[in-house]
């Protein structure tokens, strides 16, 4: 990944970096399903912008990250049922 340009890093970002809420839906998870796995340290913010704990700051995730971690889950959501 090579990126000169500040269109590259922009469309770079538009593509791999997802909000709280687009994450939540990408892993099959509700609110305190998402929460639980931020606590767990199973997702992790790729990055965090602001100077403050809470909800001033805005946390962005990695798209594959949480792609990856709804396979991982996905498997045991199915042999709970």
């Amino acid at each position: 990944m090579n990126l000169t340009t500040l269109e590259e890093i922009q469309e770079w970002a538009e593509s791999n970096l997802i909000n709280r809420k687009q994450a939540s839906k990408v892993a099959g998870l509700n609110y305190e399903g998402f929460s639980s796995a931020i606590k767990r340290k199973h997702i992790k913010p790729f990055i965090e912008i602001g100077d403050e704990k809470g909800p001033s700051t805005t946390r962005l995730y990695l798209k594959s990250d949480v792609e990856s971690y709804a396979k991982k889950v996905k498997p045991r959501k199915k042999s709970a049922n």
